[in-house]
């Protein structure tokens, strides 16, 4: 229906055009708008615009199946073609409106020739001038159009995998944390699993989310460190001052991540608790701890963090903000308001 529809009025346009511009051509030559020159040749505009059209439709058709790099090359190519064509439909067409003119007026033919020469070069630089818009304008359009679409669809596959590398890696230590106890303290890890299964209903419910409420994002982080309070109990405490979390939304996941490195790369003790704080404006929310490293070896060196940057540049576009200096290491996630 709409494809119907889109005909209608693209040959309604071409109809008002090559009439209108005849009865354009007409008073400039004093003749009348409604005389037989006007018919004729709003007749032959019409049939060269739409067989330009026609050859137009088929070479975006054909370039449409290629890909972008093939149809870079192809464009001057398919200019020249579509240029060469144009010069022959307007003048073929022309000289044939002629033709048929001087038959109904009954014009001496011995004057055929000098009589077209400027119409013709009107007509023609008019064709050619038409053809270099659309031509360029409808190959921009398509180029741009597909570089789009494939930059969603690549977007959506990134963000895709991503997604299938963040969730087994949480559950991959939650289990290993499961079974250092389960054979310890039977009572301790059931309230574990039930815990457990609190954290990743609101780790499935938001699978195919990109954003979520800020506020149930930090109930969310508090519940996954009562877990880890399960086994590390006052080696480790968390922090948080954050007013107006109601206001905000974040990447899903994001500040449990975080909470998680700091414990897997951090040194922890009932002397030297891991304080783990969290705080933030209106542009960033700010997780930071004292370093305690366990090694030498680089802070932070798996594809958790790496895996995170790429997210939120996916998803809201803007870059994770990432600091050590003082004994501190800092990392800014941004916020999108709500």
């Amino acid at each position: 229906m709409k494809k119907n529809k889109n005909t209608t009025v693209l040959l309604a346009s071409a109809l008002l055009f090559s009439f209108g511009f005849s009865m354009i051509v007409s008073l400039l030559e004093n003749l009348s708008p409604f005389d037989i020159t006007t018919v004729v040749f709003g007749t032959t505009n019409l049939l060269s615009v739409l067989s330009i059209g026609y050859i137009f439709n088929k070479i975006l058709v054909n370039n449409s199946k290629k890909p972008i790099a093939q149809l870079k090359k192809k464009l001057i190519p398919s200019f020249v073609f579509s240029l060469l064509a144009t010069v022959f439909i307007a003048l073929s067409l022309y000289y044939l409106a002629n033709y048929t003119l001087f038959h109904i007026k009954g014009w001496n033919m011995e004057n055929f020739f000098g009589r077209i020469g400027l119409g013709a070069i009107i007509s023609l630089s008019v064709g050619l001038f038409v053809c270099c818009i659309v031509f360029f304008y409808a190959t921009w359009r398509q180029a741009i159009e597909r570089e789009q679409k494939l930059r969603a669809e690549n977007l959506k596959y990134q963000y895709r995998t991503l997604k299938t590398q963040v969730n087994p890696h949480f559950l991959f230590n939650s289990l290993n944390t499961l079974s250092e106890i389960i054979y310890t303290d039977a009572k301790k890890a059931d309230n574990y699993i039930q815990k457990l299964s609190g954290i990743y209903r609101y780790i499935l419910d938001n699978e195919e989310t990109d954003l979520v409420p800020l506020d149930k994002e930090i109930e969310f982080v508090k519940q996954y460190f009562e877990l880890q309070k399960e086994r590390d109990e006052n080696k480790i405490q968390l922090d948080i001052d954050f007013e107006n979390v109601d206001k905000f939304k974040i990447v899903p996941i994001s500040i449990q991540i975080l909470v998680e490195n700091a414990l897997k790369h951090n040194v922890i003790s009932e002397r030297e608790p891991l304080v783990i704080h969290v705080n933030g404006d209106d542009k960033y929310i700010s997780i930071f701890n004292n370093i305690q490293r366990k090694s030498t070896l680089g802070y932070f060196s798996g594809t958790g963090l790496s895996n995170l940057k790429e997210r939120f540049k996916l998803i809201t576009g803007k870059e994770v903000v990432i600091n050590q200096a003082n004994n501190q290491f800092t990392v800014k996630l941004p916020l999108v308001g709500i």
